[in-house]
């Protein structure tokens, strides 16, 4: 089916209308869409000579439309999750088939600290510590937990570690949700936590832990 230059501009500024898009400042993406949008309604039959010419120009209008949805997409969708990042909607430190007890995990930190791979030294290294609690009985293992809520009930055992687990949080969360690189740096800092904390005699809890 061929669309005319007034359909194609109607139909990408039903998509920019969409909710997905509200709440955004005007960015450079804004402006080359409203660019990209100005130029397809300045196409007219009329004025492109012969027919051949006429459709060329309109395939390469919906080629450059579609082309501008995608990055559009791409450009606020990251946004967006970075805000709800900053929300706390996160998902849980563990998959559903991770069954691995804590000195597992933390071997498998160790091992991907050695080979270079920050991240994911970065993710095991957590999961130690979450898993690590749960062993202890300190802070329940409960799935689905986040890594936010673990490192909150973690804070009431060991105060003197809660700043440390709450950053190593910050950066597990970074790390698996927004799809940021770890640095070898926040490797080691996230190691160096999960042995504070395995090491440490918890503080005596004047409540029991409850869920995270």
């Amino acid at each position: 089916m061929t669309i005319g230059p007034d359909e194609a501009r109607r139909l990408l500024e039903r998509e920019l209308e969409r909710s997905e898009y509200d709440g955004a400042h005007v960015t450079w993406w804004d402006r080359a869409s409203r660019a990209v949008l100005e130029w397809i309604g300045s196409l007219r039959a009329d004025g492109l000579g012969s027919p051949a010419v006429a459709q060329t120009l309109l395939w390469t209008a919906v080629v450059v439309l579609v082309a501008v949805v995608v990055l559009v997409v791409v450009a606020r969708g990251l946004p967006r999750r970075r805000a709800r990042l900053a929300d706390g909607e996160t998902g849980g430190v563990f998959d559903d088939d991770d069954l691995r007890p804590a000195s597992a995990i933390a071997e498998d930190a160790r091992a991907a600290l050695r080979a270079g791979d920050w991240s994911r030294a970065v993710l095991d290294g957590y999961r130690a510590i979450a898993r690590g609690l749960g062993e202890r009985d300190l802070v329940p293992d409960v799935p689905g937990a986040t890594a936010r809520a673990i490192a909150g009930r973690a804070a009431r055992v060991f105060p003197v570690e809660a700043t440390r687990i709450e950053h190593a949080a910050v950066t597990f969360d970074e790390v698996r949700y927004l799809d940021v690189a770890a640095t070898e740096t926040a490797a080691r800092e996230v190691l160096d936590t999960e042995h504070a904390v395995r090491t440490a005699r918890p503080a005596h809890a004047t409540t029991p832990a409850v869920p995270a």
